[in-house]
């Protein structure tokens, strides 16, 4: 379950980012910035999967 939450917020972020993307135009400046925070999310999302992961795997020990 925990794993479908996550795709989906994945795939959500990045529809939203292409879609805002699309819509203003922007410079490379703008564009570099995005990807810097953009990796930083994906890292912290990544982050928190992992620490539930292992509460779930925890609880059930």
């Amino acid at each position: 379950m925990t794993h479908g939450f996550l795709k989906g917020m994945a795939a959500g972020a990045v529809m939203g980012i292409g879609a805002y993307m699309v819509m203003n135009p922007m410079s490379e400046k703008d564009k570099k910035k995005i990807a810097k925070s953009t990796t930083k999310v994906f890292t912290a999302m990544g982050n928190v999967a992992d620490n539930l992961v292992d509460m779930y795997k925890n609880k059930m020990d």
